[in-house]
């Protein structure tokens, strides 16, 4: 049989189900993988063999022919794609089942090969995966001839450039603990899966994230189908992705060396809540994963001492403006209403405060660092 018993069970309880009747379904050589009678299961089915065997169009097994491992009832062979992949059997008087015969058959047959057809294209799937692994783990590998071949017969020309996308589930981990929560991170998968195939993306599914891998395109692009996918999910689940994408700098770039930019932006993203982040975009936040809250709580309460919590949020927010009006007074008078003299006095207080002052080119490094870590925490 070329499918799993898993799914042979599940066959054969839909159809009981839906006829009121025990079903049997056992593989090419007899042996019954399933069925509504559990004790039944890993028996041989003398009927079941001799169909097999002499090529029988079918057998009804009579109450004289019964013994421990057979059961009365019509067992019928199953053909998918002109071979016989095993019987299935209806147990119960001739009256009773005979008129189910063929429909269970046909029924049966369907489920089987549109199960084979899930099963090849889940294989197919796998093999891509792991080939796409090993060209992302891999720097150089595109350069081998034999995984060239490879590729290309899955449809892939490793020697262009392509482009990485990384998409990350805001809430995955908490997700990941239940059940239903599985679920619906399978099913988003899913549909990220086939937007991305739409769109001629070669996908990877990993544990905790999704890559994207485009051919060689502008930023725009990136953002826009960027875009449209969280737009998808957020629309479909009412869930929010973090997205990133490398910087598309250097187009003859490693993928591995593109993969980390996208990680260090999709990082970036995740951090920020959501939203998507190309790796142009950072600064800091290269080594910001890198450093432990232990360190930037040291850090922070180094500069700004044991200073009250609403004392040292008044600091963060002016530190932010500071920078934000990329240090020009006027700018901040106008964006927080009040007279320049007033921010003088205020950004006076905190170094009087710190020790260091934002206003010296030696010491506004120290402030910035603060206010990433802090906005980083947060």
């Amino acid at each position: 049989m070329y499918i799993s018993r898993e799914t042979a069970q599940e066959i054969v309880e839909e159809i009981g189900r839906e006829i009121g009747e025990h079903i049997n379904l056992m593989d090419e050589r007899g042996y019954i993988i399933a069925s509504t009678d559990a004790a039944r299961i890993g028996n041989l089915h003398e009927g079941a063999r001799r169909i097999i065997k002499n090529h029988l169009p079918e057998l009804y097994i009579t109450r004289e022919m019964e013994n421990a491992m057979t059961k009365k009832g019509i067992n019928l062979p199953l053909i998918v794609e002109g071979n016989v992949v095993g019987v299935v059997g209806i147990t119960g008087d001739r009256e009773r089942v005979y008129g189910y015969g063929n429909i269970v058959r046909r029924m049966t047959e369907i489920l089987i090969a549109d199960s084979i057809q899930k099963d090849a294209k889940r294989y197919e799937r796998r093999q891509r995966y792991y080939l796409l692994e090993e060209w992302l783990d891999n720097p150089g590998i595109s350069q081998s001839m034999d995984f060239q071949k490879r590729a290309a017969k899955m449809g892939i020309d490793v020697t262009k450039s392509y482009r990485v996308m990384i998409l990350l589930f805001k809430e995955y981990q908490e997700l990941s603990d239940t059940f239903e929560g599985q679920r619906l991170l399978e099913q988003m998968e899913a549909s990220i899966r086939h937007e991305a195939e739409r769109r001629k993306m070669l996908y990877l599914r990993e544990p905790a994230r999704q890559i994207c891998i485009l051919p060689w395109c502008a930023t725009a692009h990136m953002t826009a189908a960027a875009e449209k996918i969280c737009c998808l999910i957020e629309k479909k689940y009412g869930r929010k992705l973090a997205v990133g994408y490398d910087s598309g700098r250097e187009k003859h770039s490693s993928m591995r060396r593109r993969v980390y930019e996208a990680e260090k932006a999709a990082a970036q993203a995740q951090a920020a809540g959501s939203g998507i982040v190309s790796y142009d975009e950072l600064d800091m936040e290269l080594f910001l994963n890198e450093i432990s809250y232990n360190t930037m709580e040291d850090y922070i309460h180094k500069l700004f001492g044991n200073m009250g919590k609403r004392q040292l949020e008044e600091y963060i927010k002016l530190t932010e403006m500071y920078f934000s009006c990329e240090g020009s007074i006027a700018k901040m008078a106008e964006k927080m209403y009040i007279h320049k003299n007033t921010v003088q006095y205020k950004l006076k207080k905190m170094a009087d405060e710190t020790g260091k002052d934002i206003r010296q080119p030696s010491e506004t490094a120290v402030y910035y660092m603060a206010w990433k870590f802090h906005h980083y925490m947060r």
